[in-house]
């Protein structure tokens, strides 16, 4: 059971575990791979990456009475209401496509965010390859659809025909 207690074995709370910082593990390798990384408060930690359309921003947000370590990179564009529902329809076509995580739509604000998040047993933090992924699946999400989402807003392209522009995915061997 991925190291924790059943949860009927103990009456032990969250609170009784000593805390161990997954923010602080991110922070370190971050600092480690001379990535930007600024620490907002005790829950919250932001890591800035190059990327190959434009620098992401990624942010950690650590929810201690949940165990999860949350995950989000704005692409920092907004959505007109006249494209809502052809990026709501590329948003199902783009999420069929990731193994893990997933963007959505902020209806009020109009802002597309990748999401993703990890469930921690209690006492245990991530380690340096868990901080490596959790970046790497973020950064790869970002630049292998952000093109996509700037065509379908900004291009005017229905949500086939921009995915089909900005992502080819193979098939078979060469």
């Amino acid at each position: 059971m991925c190291g924790a207690r059943p949860m009927a074995a103990s009456a032990t709370t969250i609170e009784e575990f000593t805390a161990i910082d997954p923010l602080e593990t991110l922070e370190v390798f971050a600092r480690r791979a001379d990535m930007d990384a600024q620490r907002i408060d005790e829950t919250e930690l932001h890591v800035n990456l190059n990327g190959s359309w434009r620098d992401v921003g990624i942010w950690f947000a650590w929810r201690t009475e949940a165990q999860v370590l949350q995950i989000g990179a704005p692409l920092e564009m907004r959505v007109p209401k006249a494209r809502a529902a052809e990026v709501y329809k590329l948003l199902a076509l783009v999420n069929e496509r990731l193994w893990f995580g997933h963007f959505d739509l902020n209806v009020e604000e109009g802002g597309i965010v990748y999401r993703n998040s990890a469930v921690l047993p209690v006492g245990q933090s991530i380690d340096d390859c868990q901080a490596e992924i959790l970046l790497r699946g973020a950064m790869d999400a970002f630049e292998r659809f952000y093109p996509a989402f700037n065509f379908a807003i900004w291009g005017g392209m229905a949500a086939e025909e921009a995915l089909d522009a900005a992502v080819s995915d193979t098939a078979g061997t060469a």
